[in-house]
């Protein structure tokens, strides 16, 4: 192999952001002719069918956009490995590019690191995939944690016994014989070799990360905001492109030759490094200033919003025993979710349905008020039973509570059902200035008819923000949240609530990004530390809050 005046590892990192970014760009060129989310017309089965039908070119051409992105990645994966082993010629290329098996292993390859993608590393397609935090952290308990880690890197090793698969396929042009047997021949008793590997790049990406932490908290001892944010954005810019360095050498482990494990070269020049470390550099700046992760000097009053109508985990969510207890800990708004009984009422509810201690599964939807009222169920390891929104309401307005209602609407909900909630609920929604939002964001703008409260469009992705006067602030999960999205709604006069921040790495990030609203399920904690950090800069969390846990296009 030729002597490269750049590592392959620097080669490879180039090659990725190149292919994100522009993969990026040209998603969000094909999304952008796709309707807004609150122009689909839900208010009937037969209408939501028909609107689907009447942008259905639009919707397939975005399948066939996102088909192409992965079939230019597939060719990607084809390039590096001619490129590593000095075999790229057009023919070569174009040959390797069409071998069927090649497609599945770089897809195989994007599914088994999908979740190095959730902390921070820049897999090509898997960007798009990312689980927003919010919904994970809900569904994980620590056991299941645990097995999960076991079971991924098992996983992970045996995919790492098919490394030298692109090799065969691209360099030997193997068709017929079994790829996956002569892999695992060739690979055979290195799989401690294959875990050190991967221990040694965790162990490296994390000590980054704590080395840029620790000198950001020695400046946010300075006390002076402008400096913490410029050096917040440096080390975020830095520390992007070392993602980017580590995501190319974990990927350069899949791409080996079975005569010789494919790393970055031994004794480089010292110009070689020094090109790497600006190569990096250039990257990350790139990087967080096209894909909004740059900071701004932001010094926002907020609002601290009590999630599911909880002061702690302890609490029972939902629930009109709750509202007390929330209520004392003095949040700004309390949050909670409705769902319609067979009989036009309104229950608290997250889940569209219950499961009584008899083990007796109850749609929400199915059964009128009188059915459900009195049967119990278990939340959250709480034995309760339904609260009535018309008594939450009348409640929370003695306490002089604002209530945040989420509507949790079907998929169709009709203009005649959306006016006969007004006029049941207008007079205690307005008592207070309740505010309203919504996933089925078009059911908000023709409820705009009936009511005057403050509308809010809710979101688990970043959402387009527009200057319609329908809505009046954005509710969006805080791992999809961005500088850029915030900087858009303030310039458009719109307030953000981010979801569901707990910790103080998360509150921290939002804060820096000048987020308004805090959707939490500890708000006197969640206040407290808010009014810490908005006296003081605290940063250092703030540079891993906004790369770690959080979607990213590139």
């Amino acid at each position: 192999m030729q002597t490269k005046k750049l590592s392959n590892n620097t080669y490879l990192m180039m090659i990725i952001f190149v292919f994100n970014f522009l993969s990026a760009k040209f998603i969000h060129y094909v999304l952008s002719f796709s309707p807004d989310a609150y122009k689909i017309d839900t208010s009937s089965i037969k209408s939501l069918i028909d609107f689907l039908s009447g942008h259905v070119i639009i919707y397939l051409l975005t399948i066939a956009a996102y088909l192409l992105i992965f079939f230019i990645f597939v060719m990607s994966i084809a390039f590096i490995v001619l490129l590593i082993h000095d075999k790229l010629t057009w023919h070569n290329f174009l040959r390797a590019s069409k071998r069927p098996k090649l497609s599945l292993f770089s897809l195989l390859l994007i599914i088994v690191l999908l979740p190095l993608n959730e902390i921070g590393l820049k897999i090509p397609i898997a960007t798009y995939m990312t689980i927003p935090k919010t919904f994970l952290v809900m569904s994980a308990n620590p056991l299941i944690l645990s097995i999960f880690a076991v079971s991924y890197v098992v996983i992970l090793l045996l995919v790492l016994r098919l490394r030298y698969m692109p090799y065969y396929i691209i360099i030997d042009d193997i068709r017929h014989e079994s790829l996956i047997v002569k892999s695992f021949h060739a690979t055979k008793n290195k799989t401690l070799k294959h875990f050190h590997q991967l221990v040694t790049i965790s162990i490296k990406f994390i000590a980054f990360f704590v080395f840029f932490s620790i000198i950001q908290l020695g400046i946010d001892q300075l006390n002076h905001r402008n400096w913490s944010v410029f050096s917040a954005n440096i080390f975020i810019a830095i520390l992007g492109g070392i993602l980017y360095f580590y995501t190319a050498k974990l990927i350069l482990m899949f791409l080996a030759t079975p005569t010789e494990n494919i790393k970055q070269q031994q004794g480089l020049p010292l110009l070689s490094k020094l090109g790497t470390a600006c190569l990096i550099t250039i990257i990350g700046f790139t990087s967080i200033y096209f894909s909004g992760k740059r900071l701004n000097i932001n010094h926002p009053n907020y609002l601290v919003i009590a999630h599911m109508g909880i002061s702690s985990k302890q609490d029972i969510p939902n629930s009109i025993d709750s509202l007390k207890k929330a209520n004392a800990a003095r949040p700004d708004y309390v949050e909670i979710d409705i769902q319609k009984t067979k009989d036009g009422q309104y229950v608290l509810s997250h889940n569209t349905s219950i499961k009584s201690k008899q083990d007796k599964t109850y749609e929400i939807g199915k059964y009128s008020w009188d059915q459900l009222k009195d049967i119990s169920f278990t939340e959250d390891k709480h034995t309760t039973t339904l609260t009535n929104f018309n008594d939450y309401l009348v409640l929370a307005n003695q306490l002089k509570q604002k209530v945040l209602v989420e509507l949790k609407f079907n998929d169709t909900v009709t203009d005649s059902e959306l006016k006969e909630f007004a006029d049941q609920y207008g007079t205690l929604l307005s008592e207070n200035k309740a505010q309203l939002q919504s996933l089925n964001q078009n059911s908000l703008v023709r409820l705009h008819k009936f009511v005057k409260n403050d509308l809010g469009l809710l979101s688990p992705i970043q959402n387009k923000i527009n200057a319609s006067k329908l809505n009046q602030f954005y509710a969006i999960e805080y791992s999809s949240l961005n500088q850029d999205t915030v900087t858009r709604a303030l310039d458009d006069n719109k307030l953000i609530y981010a979801w569901t921040v707990d910790e103080n790495r998360d509150i921290a990030t939002s804060y820096a990004y000048g987020v308004q609203g805090y959707i939490t399920d500890q708000p006197g904690s969640t206040r407290k530390y808010l009014n810490k950090i908005s006296s003081r800069p605290h940063y250092s969390p703030v540079i891993n809050g906004v790369l770690l846990f959080k979607r990213s296009d590139f």
